[in-house]
């Protein structure tokens, strides 16, 4: 009989956010690779909120894009509103977030993939993961190929999962569920029993989206218009900025009310959350309204966004009221919002379920312990959003293709990026919902900052064959003006001279009894680089983003030079490695909880080990000693 075989380097299931950063990874490092899809339609699908970015999330994406990863150049093509929040705060929790023309992000996402060069297309549902037995590390088995539920076999090296909500999908929405994926959508029935049968442990998440609304149904007189920046930043360091300044169209706010959260209330039973028909964790940092409502019972109004799904379509997106209740609940509820009276829904709000791992089964280069070969990104790790996503099938990718051109994996740590934070908490702490991404969890997070992700990340993509050498020089000479500028702004003295007061008095800053460097008035809080250059007689034109980072390194020195002190640190321990081979149960000081739990994680360095719950400070002191014994 005959049987289809076709040998690629590289499998990637899923073309979803992960899934189109790791295919490409893999194919610009001139690995031949195949991406499978459900549907070629779907690729890159927004299949919740039409946009990019946010608090955190937009670091991700800067970070993706430094490390030479696709999403950023995507958003900065098919954007229609883009906005940099948290202005009035710190420049370490500045994100920049931007609105998608949904249609156009997936057609011109499609649009790189059917170009690049080594890459393949295909759509097909993998029901099957093949491998072989293998003695390597805390491996027992090797990846050798994929089966389509076609009968295809795909001989391969590494395979890269994927796969987002779709494993075992079903959506819910009141009383009813539907057995596909997001967007009614073909769901992922077979995969999941093959993951199993390989000991991958599979847990259930759930998600939400809200309806989609026909725009000619709402009334945006009674909702508080939303605009972009007068001036755009781009996502991507490659892109000219002044390519991104176009004509932005508004998005509208407006809010619930104690009429809407009666409804709620009084339906509740109808919900399948509080009904006990979905099995799935939802997220805590993205709640239905239903959740809204009754955990914050205290509140009497809750935002709600209205935000447009493209250039070309009326629907308009519901941000902030995501539901499962029964569509009839659902058409009553809206329309006691302010501007929402008389509004037709084009889509029904419904909750998702679907299969996902305990990602504390991956390495921090996401590949999976017990299985060399198999590598795993996006919400399948179990955790949420588009960034996230697309920020985790990038290093999955990249060490795929590691792994098969025997180089070293790249690994971020917690003190180089915000996707080494993420992947971090992934792969050693319990989480028991979706993980969303908080510059909160980033510890040293002045550093951490969007605005600096080339400089900290574009060396690391340059050494890995992503970013392209003309990208990396740019950024070199750019790290170069920074520096000079500094130097000049520290070594440049201003005297007490009549004009300098007057100059001082008229920006409400203390007059100088003695001369003073420039970089020491930048750092007076009223004052600023661009202020000073009426009195800066030797400044010559920079870039914009250079200006940024010399007023930033000037006016947070303190601080900045605080948190590099507090890295050293930090890298003392994620220096200390962990043998691979190390028998935790023969450490008879170690308490039973702290053998179970490293033994459980195998982490690769005392760094790692100090992060997983349940081992104590004193375990890790136990854990040193024996390290020093061990190498002797």
């Amino acid at each position: 009989m005959l049987q289809n075989r076709v040998h690629v380097n590289v499998c990637v299931v899923g073309a979803g956010h992960a899934g189109c950063e790791a295919a490409l990874a893999c194919a610009r490092l001139g690995l031949e690779t195949v991406i499978f899809t459900v549907s070629v339609d779907s690729i890159a699908l927004m299949p919740c909120n039409p946009n990019v970015g946010g608090t955190s999330k937009g670091h991700l994406v800067r970070e993706i894009d430094a490390l030479g990863g696709e999403m950023g150049k995507n958003i900065d093509k098919t954007f229609i509103q883009s906005k940099m929040l948290n202005r009035s705060k710190g420049p370490a929790v500045h994100s920049l977030r931007a609105q998608a023309d949904k249609a156009e992000y997936s057609r011109q996402m499609r649009k790189v993939l059917e170009n690049q060069e080594h890459l393949t297309i295909r759509q097909a549902e993998v029901c099957e993961l093949l491998t072989e037995d293998y003695d390597g590390g805390s491996a027992t088995k090797k990846i050798t190929g994929v089966r389509t539920y076609t009968g295809t076999v795909y001989e391969c090296d590494a395979v890269v999962l994927c796969t987002g909500t779709y494993l075992k999908a079903r959506c819910l929405c009141g009383e009813t569920i539907t057995y596909t994926g997001p967007n009614g959508l073909q769901a992922a029935d077979h995969l999941s029993d093959s993951l199993r049968d390989l000991g991958i442990v599979l847990r259930r998440f759930k998600t939400g989206t809200p309806a989609r609304m026909d725009g000619r149904t709402i009334d945006y007189s009674k909702m508080e218009e939303q605009f972009g920046d007068e001036r755009v930043v781009p996502f991507s360091f490659s892109t000219d900025p002044d390519d991104v300044q176009i004509d932005q169209v508004s998005c509208w706010l407006t809010y619930t009310n104690e009429k809407t959260h009666e409804i709620i209330r009084n339906n509740l039973d109808r919900s399948p959350i509080y009904a006990g028909i979905i099995e799935g964790t939802g997220p805590r940092y993205c709640p239905s309204i239903e959740d809204k409502v009754v955990k914050f019972a205290d509140k009497d109004r809750h935002q709600v966004f209205i935000e447009p799904e493209g250039l070309h379509t009326n629907e308009m997106y519901v941000g902030g009221m995501s539901s499962s209740l029964p569509e009839d609940v659902q058409i009553a509820m809206y329309r006691t919002v302010p501007g929402l009276e008389n509004c037709k829904i084009v889509r029904n709000a419904y909750a998702i379920e679907y299969d996902c791992i305990d990602p504390r089964q991956l390495y921090p280069s996401l590949e999976f312990k017990d299985i060399k070969g198999l590598f795993s990104g996006g919400q399948f790790n179990g955790s949420s959003g588009y960034e996230e996503a697309a920020a985790q099938g990038l290093i999955a990718g990249i060490n795929a293709a590691m792994m098969i051109l025997g180089r070293e994996a790249v690994i971020l740590d917690r003190s180089q990026a915000y996707i080494g934070v993420l992947i971090d908490d992934l792969v050693t702490k319990e989480n028991f919902e979706p993980y969303r991404m908080m510059t909160s969890r980033a510890e040293y997070r002045l550093l951490l900052r969007q605005d600096n992700a080339d400089l900290r990340l574009r060396g690391i993509g340059y050494e890995a064959g992503l970013v392209s050498r003309e990208d990396y020089e740019a950024m070199l000479r750019k790290k170069e003006a920074i520096a000079r500028e500094i130097a000049r702004l520290k070594n440049t003295v201003v005297g007490a001279a009549k004009e300098n007061q007057a100059f001082l008095a008229a920006h409400g800053s203390a007059a100088l009894k003695t001369g003073a460097s420039l970089a020491e008035l930048i750092c007076r809080p009223e004052l600023s680089y661009e202020t000073l250059a009426e009195i800066d007689r030797e400044r010559t034109p920079l870039p914009a983003d250079v200006i940024e980072q010399v007023e930033i390194e000037i006016k947070y020195e303190g601080y900045i030079a605080r948190q590099l002190r507090q890295v050293e640190q930090f890298k003392k321990m994620e220096k200390k490695r962990i043998p691979a081979d190390i028998d935790y149960n023969a450490i008879g000081s170690l308490r039973l909880e702290a053998r179970q739990k490293l033994l459980s994680y195998q982490p690769i360095s005392i760094g790692q080990a100090s992060r997983i719950s349940g081992v104590s400070p004193a375990d890790i002191s136990v854990l040193l000693v024996y390290l020093e014994h061990y190498r002797k």
